[in-house]
């Protein structure tokens, strides 16, 4: 009998004492574990600020693939804090975060912003622009600086040259900002022939928008998404009375089949 050797890894820094570089250079190690370096990314969340900016250090500007080397163990700190909803630790990420002056909005900051806090305060369960909107108040810097990032989210979202995972932490970030804005840029990602993770940002964009045209987008289009989109529009639904009373009734009148909610979903209607 053959018998496999057991992989033996180095042992991981301790998140709450290292160094932020020491962290960053763990996490970036691919000879180490993978899974242990994930926990390590958790653990290390409420430190987000200096492991991000531990994990750019001497990264060139324009080298895309040592930006997406980069990008995974960035996100995975950045959306702990958020499903953490830390706010001390996010306020401060979305700070270093989000583009000076006449800076483009680079790919790192997006997937931060996006898929980071916006997204993962909305997976901690509360609403993303009611948690940045105090951040905001008083501080009109930081204000306008929030302003210009969206206006460069709205962009990216729709820039064909950025890679798609990145459009998708475009799209979340758009949730923060009114329907009236937004609503018909998201929409148009919610269409069968999109790419189904760009119609994964739309549906979590229009997830997190508090308006009754946003249920309605995400109802109407049902039929067009993928098996896995569907699921997650219907769980969004799912998370407000108002989402679940025009679910029923989409129901009812056949333009939603019973057959797509999970026995978990069906419960909760």
């Amino acid at each position: 009998m053959l018998v496999m050797p057991v992989p033996v890894f180095a042992q991981l820094p301790d998140a709450k004492l290292a160094t932020p570089a020491v962290i960053a250079a763990a996490l970036l190690d691919e000879t180490r574990d993978q899974k242990a370096r994930e926990a390590l990314a958790r653990e290390a969340s409420p430190r987000a600020t200096p492991v991000v900016h531990a994990l750019l250090a001497g990264m060139p500007d324009r080298d895309e693939a040592e930006e997406y080397r980069r990008i995974p163990w960035i996100w995975r700190v950045a959306v702990a804090a958020g499903r953490a909803r830390d706010e001390a630790a996010l306020e401060a990420l979305m700070d270093f975060s989000m583009p000076r002056d006449d800076e483009r909005l680079r790919d790192w900051q997006a997937v931060v912003l996006g898929g980071g806090v916006v997204m993962g305060l909305s997976q901690a369960g509360t609403s993303p622009r009611d948690v940045i909107a105090p951040w905001l108040a008083g501080d009109a810097t930081r204000h306008a600086r929030w302003s210009r990032t969206l206006d460069l989210a709205e962009r990216m979202a729709d820039d064909a040259g950025v890679r798609n995972g990145t459009r998708y932490d475009a799209l979340r970030m758009l949730a923060v900002l009114p329907f009236d804005r937004v609503g018909a840029q998201l929409t148009r990602y919610l269409s069968r022939d999109v790419n189904a993770e760009l119609q994964m940002g739309a549906i979590g964009g229009l997830s997190d928008l508090p308006d009754p045209r946003a249920i309605e987008a995400l109802v109407q289009h049902m039929p067009q998404y993928t098996e896995r989109n569907r699921g997650l529009a219907i769980t969004a639904l799912l998370k407000s009375d108002a989402g679940r009373v025009r679910l029923k009734a989409a129901i009812a009148a056949g333009a939603v089949q019973d057959a797509w909610l999970t026995p978990e979903q069906r419960a909760k209607l």
